[in-house]
């Protein structure tokens, strides 16, 4: 299977896993994340990007501009040089003014690659991040198709940052005078971050920049590989005659390589470069020759390869709609990863100088990686509940890797998030022996994962205002409405719902954990939250949002701004709080009054004004942000609510017009502006002058929820305490999809059939021939697979 965009900027590969690009002048660069979990680099389809160790708070090894002309600024570059010519060029396009004469790259899992040809000369280059060695590897192949020999230069080159970029903006005029780049004996620069009052000295990496092919030149100073008045795209040394042999002892810090390669008529050579991490030089020195076996880089490829053919492994799925297929198996999964790693830490839209590890965003993350991966999953769960203090609050965001102060401002959600991703947890394993490990608070003390779950569940307890919702604090999941609690007394609706979700989790988790003696308390807090949200959250038409601290309620048709918010009506369902006809209604206002062809805006309508128009709750412009935008991540728990209502031609109505390809068809590539493989945070709404431009791409919550959404709910393949439910609801049209799913292991190959052309009910499952009673499956111990055939 493969579709190509009628545009024609790019195509999927499917087979390949990959998306391929045909042009370098995208609207916005669009990113891969090249990673081993300690080494990494964020890389564009033309080239530019950043490598860092660990954090790119004090960790960051190269410099990219953001928000900077030229755009995507700089990259791991590599410069072909015509010896007799002086011309010059770029496999990856970008910089060299000098462009190739036919180009393509492409992003994979894992690795991006590019193939370009000028004058003869072809160019094959592959970028990755193996398992085996905390270095970016560059596989470089040239090839003469030309009659003649060929003379080449051949230069790599990369230009290094001041490790702790929040100081190099600020002090970069001392901290340039302790950094040096030096020669190493065995053919390689050494780049040396040595600042004072660094956050842990002890473990700054050096960093080296070599190769497996002899130099015939190198640069480590900036200034004399570039010169003045140039950029990358014009390197002094390069038009010069090479690189000058330059190291640096305080200044502006690169690395150059240089290399003569000749090239016979039809011959092909390939050079490796790498540029990496070691704690000191002798470990470069062992990484350097680890790096230079034969079949090293060979390996390395085929293990990330591996490595993502095993995760990936754990779901397949055959579709009627071949872009949520491509979606589901290869690219929401892959985002959905680079989320758990990196947070909402780095991207191109963020540049990873103020947020470490986000408490609910992590929490979130969490869920869609337990599928794939339990054990990792486990322990993204312990770091957070580390950050969990003795009364049950938690931190906003912290700095594992930087040993930051954590950002300490209390909301009304973040210490809830956790329980969903424990039940997750439960039910994908069907172990409860996790819940009893002990983990410490951030306080000091320590308590199993349970008791730190109930904490949770204690402090909003305690944290109730004069109507008897949860107070805001700080704010809830949205962060702007901070105004309407400043002065302690806002209560938030949502978070009355958002912990409904969580106690029915609750009740599951402590009869697992073996304290049965809790549920009647979680039981009676949702029945006395569930009444106050059907009561006092009730609007007439859809549920209010929160009670501003003046006693006026904010989501309701008395004001002419922000009547309804999109959250409150979703939360109502998948909570279960709302009574039956109240979810129905809130979900048809949802339909009629916030839907776009472009996904479901947050609010409507927007604010200018209100409640005060000296003080107006929000300083995005209309159909911005948290002002009317269409807020990816939270349509998806619309998605979620309409298939818990059984209607499955609406929720995959929603879900569709979000699949990032199939968005920026219906906005245009120049208006939609970022990937069509990722989700994006958000798109600008109808009241803005950019309806359908994409915003933060990459670090989403929306990545993890919508494959939720898609999996478990769609095509409802669950996994819950007893087994593995299937009930799908999905569209009538359907004729039914198949889907291989790894379940405590054993692999589940399901097909459903849909001949009645319903939404949602089964009908019938057989497993393996044999009829099952409900919708079930139990686990199978000693079992390598079974065949499941369900009927709707």
């Amino acid at each position: 299977m493969k579709s190509i965009a009628p545009h024609s900027y790019y195509s999927f590969r499917d087979a390949e896993k990959e998306i391929e690009f045909h042009r370098h002048d995208m609207p916005t660069p669009w990113m891969n994340y090249l990673s081993n979990g300690t080494f990494h680099t964020m890389l564009s389809h033309a080239g530019g990007g950043v490598a860092f160790y660990k954090s790119p708070q004090i960790w960051r090894i190269t410099r990219y501009r953001f928000f900077h002309l030229p755009m995507d600024r700089s990259g791991p570059y590599m410069y072909i040089q015509d010896a007799d010519s002086g011309t010059y060029w770029c496999p990856t396009n970008e910089p060299a003014a000098d462009k190739p004469e036919t180009w393509k790259s492409a992003h994979g899992l894992g690795y991006t690659r590019f193939g370009a040809k000028r004058d003869g000369i072809a160019a094959q280059t592959l970028y990755f991040v193996g398992p085996y060695e905390n270095s970016l590897v560059w596989k470089l192949t040239l090839s003469n198709e030309t009659p003649v020999a060929k003379e080449l230069n051949v230069y790599a080159y990369v230009e290094f940052g001041m490790m702790e970029f929040m100081r190099e903006l600020q002090w970069q005029c001392y901290n340039k005078h302790q950094v040096s780049v030096q020669y190493h004996p065995s053919e390689a620069l050494v780049y040396r971050y040595g600042v004072e009052n660094q956050p842990k000295p002890e473990e700054t990496p050096l960093v080296y920049f070599a190769s497996d092919t002899p130099l015939s030149g190198y640069d480590g100073d900036r200034e004399e590989f570039i010169g003045s008045y140039r950029s990358e795209a014009n390197p002094a040394a390069i038009e010069e005659g090479g690189c000058r042999g330059s190291t640096l002892m305080g200044g502006d810090p690169c690395g150059a390589l240089q290399f003569k390669v000749t090239l016979q008529p039809g011959e092909s050579r390939t050079l490796h470069i790498f540029l990496g991490t070691a704690r000191d030089e002798a470990e470069v020195e062992q990484a350097l020759t680890r790096s230079r076996e034969a079949e090293f880089v060979e390996r390395s490829f085929q293990g990330l390869r591996s490595l993502w053919e095993g995760y990936l492994g754990a779901w397949n799925c055959r579709l009627p709609d071949p872009d949520a297929e491509r979606m589901l198996n290869i690219w929401n999964p892959y985002q959905a990863h680079r989320n758990f790693l990196f947070s909402r830490n780095i991207s191109f839209y963020a540049t990873g100088t103020f947020r470490g590890v986000g408490y609910r965003d992590t929490s979130q993350d969490i869920l869609a990686v337990v599928p794939f991966d339990p054990e990792q999953a486990l322990g993204k769960l312990r770091l957070l509940l580390g950050q969990q203090y003795r009364d049950g609050h938690a931190n906003h965001y912290f700095f594992p890797n930087e040993g930051w102060e954590p950002v300490t401002s209390i909301h009304s959600d973040d210490h809830l998030w956790p329980a969903l991703a424990a039940w997750d947890l439960l039910a994908e394993t069907g172990d409860a022996g996790f819940l009893q490990a002990e983990v410490p608070y951030y306080d000091g003390g320590q308590g199993t994962v349970y008791e730190h779950l109930k904490a949770a569940i204690d402090f909003t307890a305690s944290k109730l205002g004069p109507n008897g919702f949860p107070l805001m604090l700080r704010s809830d999941w949205n962060d702007q409405l901070f105004r309407v609690c400043r002065e302690g007394r806002g209560e938030s609706i949502w978070t009355a719902m958002q912990l409904g979700w969580v106690l029915l989790r609750m009740v599951d988790l402590a009869v697992a954990a073996g304290h049965p003696e809790d549920v009647a308390k979680y039981e009676a807090m949702y029945a006395q939250q569930r009444d106050l949200v059907n009561n006092l959250g009730w609007d007439g038409r859809w549920f209010r949002r929160a009670i501003m601290d003046d006693g006026r309620f904010l989501g309701s048709d008395v004001h002419d701004e922000a009547k309804i918010w999109l959250n409150a009506q979703t939360w109502a369902v998948l909570s279960g709080m709302a009574d039956p006809e109240k979810g129905w209604q809130a979900m048809d206002s949802v339909h009629e009054l916030l839907d776009t062809e472009l996904g479901i805006k947050k609010i409507n309508p927007s604010i200018s004004t209100f409640p005060d128009p000296a003080d107006p709750l929000t300083n995005y412009n209309k159909g911005t942000g948290e002002n009317g935008a269409v807020f990816c991540h939270a349509n998806t728990w619309a998605i979620i609510a309409e298939c818990l209502l059984g209607r499955g031609d609406l929720a995959y109505k929603y879900y569709r017009q979000l699949l990032p390809n199939v968005a920026m068809d219906k906005a245009g590539l120049w208006r939609y502006k970022a990937e069509p493989y990722v989700y994006a945070s958000n798109l600008f709404g109808p009241e803005s002058d950019k309806f359908g431009l994409a915003n933060v791409s990459w670090l989403t919550g929306t990545a993890a929820w919508m494959y939720v959404a898609a999996t478990q709910y769609i095509l409802g393949i669950k996994p819950v305490l007893d087994g593995l439910s299937v009930n799908p609801c999905i569209p009538s049209d359907w004729e039914g999809f198949t889907v291989k799913r790894r379940f405590r292991g054993c692999e589940y190959e399901i097909t459903v059939r849909n001949e009645s052309r319903v939404c949602q009910g089964v009908k019938s499952i057989t497993v393996d021939g044999q009829p099952l009673e409900g919708h079930v499956l139990p686990a199978y111990p000693g079992r390598s697979s079974v065949r499941v055939d369900v009927v709707m």
